[in-house]
């Protein structure tokens, strides 16, 4: 048997019944997450943005971490200012994964993680899980042969405001020009949180899940 766990924002692209009918014909049984694996990572800031003085950059999303560790790292005084320090937070769906990978209930089955992007499936494949397997939504469409057209949310399942609730001073930018702005100005002095996701207004425009036409 062959599990898989669904990204929310796949889940937002279909009929429940149109999902759950395209994973029997390919022999995929789904597979959901016990732990609340999002306020497990919004607990980790709250409590990195405590112990750090500066900014904490959101590490949840590895293109504008990378994007942001690019622009900061081994920037000297001249160069890009600002007090940005990146957590060794992991992505949520990285958490879910790990969860997943490790349960006794699943364990020596083959387990799919699909993502909304293909730097997810890439940094989750380099972990290594065991009998894991992360891949976009589309890669997985083209290994079992059959396209199930959808149509990603107008808004993100994970939208822009996933702090909001700490109550901390933070700032949230979507999309590689704004980012690299921010980062390149060195920020804003009062906020404690970067929230930073790179795919313009959040995950549901990744570049792994389909769209019509």
């Amino acid at each position: 048997m062959t599990y898989i766990w669904i990204n929310p924002v796949t889940e937002h692209m279909y009929q429940v019944s149109t999902l759950e009918a395209f994973l029997e014909r390919h022999g995929l049984t789904r597979v959901r997450c016990r732990g609340d694996w999002g306020a497990v990572v919004r607990e980790k800031y709250r409590i990195r943005a405590g112990e750090t003085e500066g900014t904490v950059v959101d590490a949840r999303c590895p293109m504008a971490c990378n994007l942001a560790r690019e622009l900061t790292q081994g920037s000297a005084p001249e160069g890009i200012p600002g007090n940005f320090h990146i957590p060794d937070i992991e992505p949520i769906l990285i958490h879910c994964a790990r969860e997943i990978s490790a349960r006794e209930d699943l364990k020596g089955s083959p387990k799919l993680i699909t993502t909304p992007c293909r730097a997810l499936a890439e940094a989750g494949n380099a972990l290594e899980l065991a009998d894991t397997r992360f891949l976009t939504w589309n890669g997985l469409m083209e290994s079992v042969g059959e396209i199930l057209p959808g149509d990603p949310p107008e808004d993100s399942p994970i939208p822009p405001g996933f702090f909001d609730s700490l109550g901390l001073e933070m700032d949230s930018l979507t999309g590689r020009g704004p980012i690299e702005a921010y980062i390149r100005a060195g920020g804003r002095d009062e906020a404690r949180l970067a929230e930073l996701l790179y795919c313009e207004n959040g995950c549901h425009n990744g570049d792994g899940v389909v769209r019509n036409g």
